[in-house]
């Protein structure tokens, strides 16, 4: 595990030294327990042409502000047939299970820090082989409804 965290934060680097947010890196093929209690997936995989990551803490003032906000992203995109998770991490196991009930049962809970995050909120744009197409650290400003953050994150 400590293996695929460092390769994953490698990856991020290499994604923010590029600055396009365009990569062929991939999530870490690593499956997290999720607030209902089986393993997820593995982040890895997309079982949809894209699928979109979340990544968010429970310290993070912005993630709190902005949870409506993704709740409603992850309604307009499941209504699309796009995936889309959210992992809640970087704090204590009772911390991150008390945001990812705002969030539900299907949440992936990740305290030992597999996706090794620098930054919160964090929005992880893959496609079907799980590859890395985007990637934006913090909420994206302009735009404010489903539509519109789908279509800036490149979904359908």
């Amino acid at each position: 595990m400590r293996a695929a965290c460092g390769v994953f934060l490698a990856s991020l680097m290499a994604l923010s030294a590029c600055g396009g947010g365009e990569s062929s890196s991939k999530l870490p093929d690593v499956r997290l327990p999720t607030l209902g209690g089986p393993l997820g997936p593995s982040l890895a995989t997309c079982n949809t042409e894209k699928c979109l990551t979340v990544v968010v803490a429970p310290w993070c003032g912005v993630c709190h502000q902005v949870t409506p906000d993704i709740v409603r992203l992850r309604r307009f995109l499941n209504k699309a047939g796009v995936g889309s998770r959210v992992v809640v991490g970087l704090a204590n196991l009772e911390e991150i299970k008390g945001m990812a009930a705002l969030f539900g049962s299907d949440t992936l809970l990740d305290p030992g820090g597999a996706l090794a995050a620098r930054g919160v909120p964090l929005f992880i744009v893959t496609n079907r082989a799980g590859e890395v197409v985007k990637r934006v650290s913090g909420f994206p400003s302009g735009a404010s409804t489903p539509d519109e953050l789908a279509a800036f994150f490149g979904l359908p």
